[in-house]
């Protein structure tokens, strides 16, 4: 991502952060004055038109007078008036209006019902907030997941509060004090919790470290780091590197109410009613994945791609860049795409088996197949339970930021990056 805007987002949250309080500091006694009477001005105007159809004639005549006495003293050209006249506006013995009780709850509560009202609005009707929860799609998205580092971290706090703001990054560097195992069924929250920033507790041996994330999540870049029941010695890396919080993304549900569902498309969907082969219900209720089948297809999955035998079609044919790019990029062995893959699923376990996909039904696979759990194992998704196309990613400020599914593979063999262990790096 260009660094340019990153810096230019960076400098607009912290203006967001410190606000004009922290600006404020920087100006001269008259400029701060003046920039002071300027927003009592502007809030005294605002009150008026606001409130003209409830206050009493008075009332909203002296709202007036109090504006036209700001702009005043704001605009001429003595700094002691109009110092004075701050001074006697802040004391608040200026403008005459009706007491109301508790009028900043009031206020408060006004604003949060209107700004609730827009939010829930916008989310059920146009734009809903999504976060990738898994590794399923990567790398077109990417979900939680750890990257870890070969050399010692040198992180100071700006590394750390920009690593977090721009990429979602918690860094950590912990070594091992003495000789254990680690323990991945104790692995624990840590209380008392920071909201946002979850910790858990691991033991190795008889000592106790202290890991960014979730248990589940420790659990798992654990053991992608060590596998399961690895003894550590005194030294050894528990873990370094950075825990990555995963995209987060804008669905756009007004797609579905003007277009049907196409084969490419990124698409977030509900789980309700899903069941693997086994009975058993899907974990978490909103999945994404890749629309890879329309009712009547026929689908195979052979040699790492999709075939399809639409509904009427004699033969078999190649899901290619013409259905969509996005399965060219899942074919091309690059970037860490490797293809479609058959697993140990339920469906389409091998070269040969087909499956046909029922009307009013989608079959969906994840981009990274190897490891992504999708119609293979629990069949198709009914229309109904479709949410939205994947819009765009806003966070965090990657090669990914902007728009979904656009993206060329990087250019390295997919094979050979897996098996590099001092990859991938921790700058974008």
């Amino acid at each position: 991502m260009n660094l340019v805007l990153i810096v230019l987002l960076d400098l607009l949250v912290l203006y967001i952060i410190v606000g004009h309080s922290g600006l404020r500091r920087l100006y001269t006694r008259r400029a701060r004055v003046r920039a002071e009477l300027r927003d009592l001005e502007k809030h005294y105007a605002h009150l008026r038109r606001r409130d003209e159809d409830i206050l009493p004639p008075a009332a909203c005549a002296s709202l007036q007078a109090a504006v036209t006495t700001l702009r005043q003293a704001r605009t001429g050209g003595d700094p002691d008036a109009a110092a004075a006249c701050l001074e006697r506006f802040q004391s608040g013995e200026a403008v005459s209006l009706p007491r109301r009780p508790r009028p900043r709850l009031r206020e408060n509560l006004e604003m949060l019902v209107v700004a609730l009202g827009l939010a829930f609005g916008i989310r059920a009707l146009f734009l809903q907030p999504f976060k990738i929860p898994t590794g399923s799609m990567q790398p077109t998205l990417f979900g939680i997941h750890f990257v870890p580092q070969a050399e010692p971290l040198r992180v100071n706090p700006a590394t750390r509060f920009f690593g977090y703001l721009n990429y979602t990054r918690r860094y950590v560097d912990v070594t091992v004090q003495s000789d254990g195992y680690i323990d991945l069924h104790g692995v624990r929250r840590a209380r008392p919790a920071v909201p946002f920033f979850p910790f858990s507790l691991v033991d190795v041996g008889d000592v106790t470290y202290r890991l960014p994330g979730l248990p589940d999540d420790v659990r798992k870049y654990l053991m992608q780091l060590h596998g399961f029941g690895t003894a550590l010695k005194a030294g050894d890396v528990l873990a370094r590197g950075a825990l990555e919080l995963g995209d987060h993304l804008f669905v756009d549900r007004t797609h579905l109410a003007f277009a049907e569902p196409r084969r490419g498309d990124v698409m977030v969907f509900i789980t309700d009613g899903l069941r693997r082969g086994n009975g058993e219900a899907l974990m978490g209720r909103f999945y994404i994945k890749r629309l890879a089948g329309l009712p009547g297809d026929t689908l195979r999955i052979r040699d790492g791609r999709l075939y399809v035998r639409e509904r009427g079609a004699a033969d078999f044919r190649l899901v290619d860049s013409k259905d969509d790019p996005g399965f060219e990029r899942v074919y091309s062995g690059k970037g860490g795409y490797h293809g479609y893959t058959h697993m140990q699923s339920e469906f389409l376990a091998g070269p040969d088996e087909t499956f046909t996909v029922p009307d009013g039904e989608y079959f969906m696979l994840g981009d990274n197949s190897a490891f992504s759990l999708d119609s293979r194992f629990w069949k198709t998704v009914p229309r109904q339970n479709l949410v939205g196309r994947a819009l765009l990613v806003w966070w965090p400020f990657s090669r990914r930021w902007g728009t979904v599914d656009r993206l060329d593979p990087l250019d390295f063999p997919t094979a050979s990056r897996m098996r590099d262990p001092r990859l991938p790096p921790l700058v974008e």
